[in-house]
């Protein structure tokens, strides 16, 4: 009964998030995905949830060992949901409302230098048609900064060879204009062959970037690349899916890049978003001055 109920809300509540707020197809899934937790976790209708149920399932979680930033998430999408059955007069009022977030860790993201994204990227053999796809990939989430999601789903309809130009769309359904340099272009043109007589089989989903089968590269397959080529590449960072894409930020800004265009390179709806960047260049500038200044090559200063 309560899976069957839970069901039926679930269904009307995607709707509101696709159609109404405009979110995508992975923000949806991970927010029915963190409803269907907490009721599980409860054994409860939906709306029969309270507030003291949600700050105890908070602290599951973190006994569980989820990171704050993960639990932020899961709240934040649960309250949404109890927002909607409150705007349907389902429920009276978000039990979720009034309970006191975590404060957020700050974490700078982690990226690469000039020099490992270098030895990255040389890594796949562009002799072999999974090395070539695979080099393409890297140059193509560094020099653009897309999302592996993105970079997923990328169709050759989105890509103009001839003005060097790809069509990403981004978070909440949002398009968003890349600017493709020379080099990446030319790989493109040539990877047009390579997809067309070695991966393309009976079946054309129109994909750009496809796997073994002929279908469309799924967002796992893009991390384990990512992940297999750093550790060919003696790379010993904690890297995440996101890594070529703060590598890309990080080093626009650090190259005099101003954050508007970066917000609009990385598909940011908020500048804030964007800000963080400021955060690791300040660190790198610390240390340039720590590696260089007369004073600050005297150890004692070293940890001011």
């Amino acid at each position: 009964m309560i899976e069957d109920n839970l069901r039926h809300r679930l269904k009307k509540f995607i709707g509101y998030l696709k159609y109404e707020l405009g979110l995508s197809n992975n923000t949806v899934s991970a927010y029915t995905h963190d409803i269907k937790m907490l009721v599980k976790f409860k054994n409860k209708e939906p709306e029969a949830i309270t507030t003291i149920e949600i700050v105890e399932f908070m602290s599951f979680m973190r006994i569980q060992n989820y990171s704050v930033e993960s639990i932020l998430r899961i709240i934040s999408g649960v309250s949404i949901f109890f927002d909607y059955m409150v705007m349907e007069k389902i429920i009276a009022k978000n039990p979720a409302s009034i309970i006191s977030r975590p404060k957020k860790w700050e974490k700078l993201p982690t990226f690469l230098n000039f020099e490992e994204i270098e030895k990255l990227i040389a890594q796949p053999d562009i002799n072999t048609p999974y090395g070539y796809r695979d080099r393409l990939i890297l140059e193509t989430l560094y020099s653009t900064g897309m999302r592996v999601s993105e970079i997923s789903s990328l169709k050759t309809s989105d890509i103009d060879l001839k003005r060097g130009i790809a069509k990403v769309m981004g978070k909440g359904g949002k398009y968003r204009f890349t600017p493709l340099y020379n080099t990446l272009t030319e790989m493109l043109k040539d990877y047009t062959c390579i997809r067309k007589n070695f991966f393309l089989k009976k079946k054309d989903s129109g994909h750009l970037f496809l796997n073994r089968f002929g279908g469309q590269i799924s967002r796992v397959s893009i991390w384990s690349i990512i992940k297999k080529w750093c550790k060919k590449a003696e790379i010993d960072k904690n890297i995440s899916p996101h890594t070529l894409r703060h590598s890309f930020a990080t080093h626009l800004l650090t190259n005099g890049a101003d954050l508007r265009t970066i917000q609009l390179f990385l598909g940011h709806s908020d500048l804030n978003t964007t800000q963080i960047y400021t955060h690791i260049t300040d660190e790198n500038a610390r240390n340039v001055l720590i590696q260089s200044h007369p004073r600050f090559k005297d150890a004692r200063f070293k940890n001011i």
